[in-house]
């Protein structure tokens, strides 16, 4: 399709593939997307480090679907009000202050370094009682800055990069202007607080890292020690060449080892996240039109010689014509003829009938009134109460030079399909090595004897006692799942971003049926346990919830304020003279050579 053409993607939503349910070699799969921390600290093609993942550990946020000016989750975070200091108090401060520089020198308290040693010169900000290094604000101020910089080359943000970014202006999340600078600043410092927030917490809780992230961390450090090397360069130089002065192998090895930590206890941290029904339904009640979609069929109508005000009166004259979808997809090869010529020159169908087929088949969509990628008169419009079903009309969309017939077929609806979640631990029969090659069928799935079958559920009764024997929380749980499951794209072992067996939001028919047919078991309650088989081992399931698809939206909306509410109780200062050695993006020149910075 056409970039320009509408896109009703759910960015919020996960995507499921439908066809794969299981996979090879971890046994199990539901291929759900996951968001992840940015996942190339070495953006240059020839080493890659795979950081944790999670529901909110970007380096900077994904742009949506359509240019447009997206308002962020976080607060403003600047140096806190403090009461002045007393006298006599400041006077002892400044002797002891005069005693260490003897000894220690000035030195130590005002220069940073790429070592992550905490003097005073190098600390930036501190969250809670945790220092951050002036490297470790560079590293993560360079990847939330590219990330802007590389999505507004495509078009999503409105920046130009041979300006100053001081000059160049957008709104925070109250809709208040400010510059991208100080956007940059911002999203940096917020990024900074919800790491570290979770860390620090983590740390006091006791979490530590898996020997799996362990391994990982080493295997990611020693590539980019080779390729810094392949590049006849020092480690530490290679990689301040890339985020910044003072920012080196300590900083990333410190950055991976806060990230995983963080990570292991934010999932942890979401179980203690507790939202009742009641709660569900009166946030539904409030943020109603957050959560009700509206369908629609549309046409596009591209401008012509007579630009804008031509193309919306001709797209009008059609509307008279239009009763129905049908009527709609009879209109294709008229209205549409530019752009099914334009597809067909372009390869994308081989035929003009072809390709109004093409266009037919994709005229339906839905769109929640909170959509920031479509044209704001034509979402008022649809959801609008006066605006009845089978009522058609047209809008100008000047960003992309085209005018949309639209065709309202539903009233408002919130998404009542049912959705699950349940926590499992999986355990597969264990095969010899030398008997593995044998016990592949044709189909190459594995075939398991009477003895392996029965070894397993033996090994997966000793789990369900030994869940029993402690208070038996789903936290409990999930602990366990982590131990020991063979599902381990459902725990921290994995790349999916999933911990303790969880698999929430399911919708139907995603998991094999002796796994879903249990679940969706109408006696189920919260806490339930119990014992499934199916081709790929036994499991061990823990039941959350089977509800309405937009009350699990709903619970999702308000365990985010409440995780919110966490991390912003984790207190931010700024060091302000450390503050001035940060990274500061520049305007590239108008050749493209990047400025000094």
């Amino acid at each position: 399709m056409d970039e320009k053409e509408f896109e009703t993607n759910n960015e919020n939503e996960k995507s499921i593939d439908n066809t794969e349910k299981l996979e090879n070699n971890d046994g199990w799969k539901f291929d759900a997307e996951a968001p992840t921390l940015n996942e190339n600290i070495i953006q240059n093609g020839e080493f890659e480090i795979q950081i944790p993942a999670s529901s909110k550990y970007e380096t900077a946020p994904r742009p949506q679907k359509k240019p447009a000016v997206v308002a962020e989750e976080k607060k403003s975070a600047g140096p806190k009000k403090h009461d002045s200091i007393l006298f006599a108090l400041l006077a002892v401060v400044v002797v002891l202050f005069l005693g260490a520089s003897i000894t220690l020198g000035a030195f130590y308290y005002t220069a940073p370094n790429s070592d992550e040693k905490m003097n005073p010169g190098n600390v930036a900000m501190t969250v809670g009682e945790t220092p951050v290094s002036v490297g470790m604000y560079n590293y993560y101020y360079t990847c939330i800055t590219q990330n802007y910089l590389t999505y507004a080359g495509y078009g999503y943000y409105d920046i130009d990069t041979t300006k100053s970014y001081d000059t160049q202006m957008t709104t925070d999340e109250d809709g208040n202007e400010i510059s991208w600078a100080q956007k940059f600043e911002n999203d940096t410092v917020d990024q900074i607080q919800y790491i570290t927030a979770y860390y620090e917490e983590a740390v006091a809780n006791g979490v530590e890292l898996t020997q799996a992230q362990k391994d990982n961390i080493t295997t990611s450090l020693e590539g980019l020690k080779k390729t810094a090397s392949d590049n006849d360069k020092s480690v530490n130089d290679y990689i301040s060449e890339i985020y910044g002065d003072y920012c080196g192998y300590a900083t990333l090895e410190k950055m991976l080892e806060q990230c995983y930590i963080a990570e292991n206890y934010y999932q942890q941290k979401q179980i203690e996240y507790t939202v009742t029904t009641e709660q569900e339904q009166a946030y539904f009640e409030e943020h109603k039109t957050q959560y009700e979609n509206v369908s629609f069929a549309y046409l596009q109508v591209p401008y012509e010689e007579g630009g804008a005000d031509a193309a919306l009166e001709n797209a009008k004259s059609y509307l008279s014509d239009i009763k129905s979808v049908d009527d709609m997809k009879k209109l294709i090869p008229t209205v549409c003829k530019e752009l099914i010529d334009d597809y067909v020159a372009q390869g994308y169908a081989s035929t003009t009938d072809e390709c109004a087929e093409m266009l037919a088949a994709n005229i339906e969509a839905s769109i929640s009134a909170g959509e920031s990628g479509f044209i704001q008169e034509a979402i008022d419009w649809l959801f609008a109460d006066d605006t009845a079903v089978g009522s058609c009309n047209a809008f100008d969309d000047a960003d992309n030079s085209l005018v949309y017939i639209l065709l309202k077929t539903s009233e408002p609806v919130a998404d009542d399909s049912q959705v699950y979640s349940v926590r499992h631990i999986l355990v597969t029969p264990k095969t010899d090595d030398e008997d593995s090659q044998d016990a592949q069928a044709a189909n190459g799935e594995t075939e398991y004897t009477d003895e392996q079958w029965a070894a397993a559920e033996k090994e997966a009764n000793e789990i369900l006692d030994e869940y029993n024997e402690t208070d038996k929380t789903e936290k409990d749980f999930a602990l366990l799942a982590e131990k020991y499951s063979d599902d381990t794209e459902s725990t921290s072992n994995g790349s999916s971003g999933l911990y303790g067996g969880l698999y929430e939001g399911v919708s139907l028919g995603q998991m094999v049926p002796s796994f879903e047919e249990w679940a969706l078991d109408s006696s189920r309650q919260f806490g339930d346990v119990g014992i499934v088989k199916s081709d790929y081992g036994y499991h061990i399931m823990f039941f959350v919830e089977n509800t309405s698809k937009y009350l699990y939206d709903c619970k999702t909306a308000l365990r985010k304020e409440m995780e919110g509410e966490f991390v912003d109780s984790a207190e931010i200062k700024i060091h302000k003279s450390a503050m001035k050695k940060v990274k500061v993006a520049k305007p590239t020149s108008t050749d493209g050579a990047a400025a000094t910075e």
